[in-house]
This record gives C-alpha cells, sequence and structure tokens, in this order.
C-alpha cells in the first residue's frame, strides 16, 4: 500500500472540484455524510423494493467515518434527490474477501448472504487497499441527466484523495451492465466476471459483474477530463477524444 504522490493528490483535489461545479450546474448542493445509519434509514425509504447492500449496514458491516462516507445531493428545497457511498478495505487477497463474504459482512453475528463466484478471476489479482462504491440511488426527476456518473466520479475523486487506494472497485447487476452504462457514465475500463449474490441468503440470487481499475487508470482518468473540462460525461469525453485523435 502506498499513498498518494503530490502530483496524484493535486489531480483528485482539482478532479474534485471540477465534478463538483458541474453537479452545482444542476442546480444542487452535495453533503459529504459519515453516519451509516442514516444512509440505510434513507435507501430503505427510497428504494424499498431493493434489497439493501450489507457492505454499507453497520449492523453487517465495520463502517465510520474512519474507513467510509456518503454521498448525499440535495436540491434547494432541501430535499435529497441522490446518493452514493465510498470505502475501502485493506486486503492480501480481494477474491477470498468475497469468498469469505467479509466485504460484506466483517462483524461478530450470522451472516445472512451468499455467493456463487462463477469467474472473478481478475478480483484474485487485487490487494492493497481496495475502494469500493455501490448504494447508488438517484430520484426519478434527475435521471437522465448524467447525475449518477457524476456523483459517481465525485465520489471517486474524494475517496482518493481523503483515503487513498491502490485498487477501486464495483459490483452492477447484469442486466444494467448489458445497456453499457458502467463503462460510458461511470467509466470503467470492462465489466469482468459473473458471480450471483444473494444478499439474504433466501433469495433470489442476483446476477452481478464486477468491475474495478488500478488507482493509475483512476487518476489518468482524470487528467484526460482535466484538459477536456466542457465535456460533461466520460461518454463525452471519449468521443471527443476520439475526434481530436484523428
Amino acid at each position: 500500500m502506498t499513498p498518494l504522490t503530490n502530483e496524484e493528490f493535486a489531480t483528485a483535489q482539482r478532479f474534485c472540484q471540477l465534478i463538483s461545479e458541474k453537479i452545482a450546474g444542476l442546480g444542487l448542493d452535495v453533503y459529504v455524510e459519515s453516519n451509516f445509519r442514516d444512509f440505510m434509514k434513507l435507501r430503505r425509504k427510497f428504494a424499498p423494493q431493493s434489497v439493501q447492500n450489507p457492505t454499507y449496514d453497520p449492523e453487517h458491516s465495520n463502517i465510520s467515518l474512519n474507513n467510509a462516507f456518503w454521498l448525499r445531493a440535495v436540491e434547494p428545497g432541501g430535499d435529497t434527490v441522490a446518493m452514493i457511498a465510498q470505502r475501502v478495505i485493506d486486503t492480501e487477497n480481494f477474491l477470498e474477501d468475497l469468498r469469505s463474504l467479509r466485504l460484506w459482512h466483517d462483524r461478530p453475528g450470522e451472516v445472512v448472504s451468499a455467493i456463487d463466484i462463477i469467474d472473478c478471476s481478475a478480483a484474485g489479482g487485487l490487494s492493497g487497499r481496495i475502494g469500493h462504491a455501490g448504494g447508488l440511488w438517484i430520484d426519478p426527476l434527475y435521471r437522465k441527466k448524467n447525475l449518477s456518473g457524476l456523483l459517481d466520479h465525485l465520489g471517486r475523486g474524494l475517496l482518493l484523495k481523503n483515503f487513498w487506494f491502490d485498487h477501486i472497485t464495483a459490483f452492477i447487476a447484469e442486466n444494467l451492465a448489458a445497456t453499457g452504462i458502467a463503462i460510458k457514465q461511470y467509466g470503467w475500463p470492462e465489466v469482468e466476471g459473473r458471480l450471483y449474490f444473494d444478499f439474504l441468503a433466501g433469495g433470489p440470487a442476483i446476477p452481478i459483474g464486477f468491475c474495478h481499475m488500478s488507482r493509475a487508470q483512476s487518476v489518468e482518468a482524470m487528467d484526460r477530463w482535466l484538459l477536456l473540462p466542457d465535456c460533461n460525461s466520460i461518454h463525452e469525453l471519449d468521443e471527443v477524444g476520439k475526434i481530436l485523435a484523428h
């Protein structure tokens, strides 16, 4: 595990400012929060039909301001319209943390999840400090505005700046991965592997894909966006890059 260089820190700081300004352009304020009981309460309120991820639930995971935070986007009237969480975990083998369910349950007590790893060999090559993003929710009125992408990028930048990581990871439902959103909106290089994850150990088992990128890849993406600050999404950034390349 290697802390950030001065150059990496400066890139992350400038990137967070850029993305914050883009979210402000949507008329929203973003607050950094550390109370995950509030996070889970809001997630259950806003998405009662969704299965909640135990990696961000203090009933199941040792999560605190020392290893995690979440972002709350608020509209002018004061209502929460979006949220996402970020955390870090130190590990010698991230794949073993998936097999043992440590990523989702690292507190004493009954484990209430089950996992079937079909193929996730990429996780076996990850060690050190691993960032993990998830818990995204966007109010339907604020969808189709790239808010989810911007909030995800801001969370990644803040995680890098304030906690740093060697790699960052996420999981995405297979049906969403099929739309290409993980690459075009969230900026993951690709979706690798396949798992079936049962958050409640009683069904249903949800097929999910594994996303990851190294710190170097994260910083490179931030540098590219800082060179083309008028772009409002990763997809737009990639398209402009293709034009400039020719």
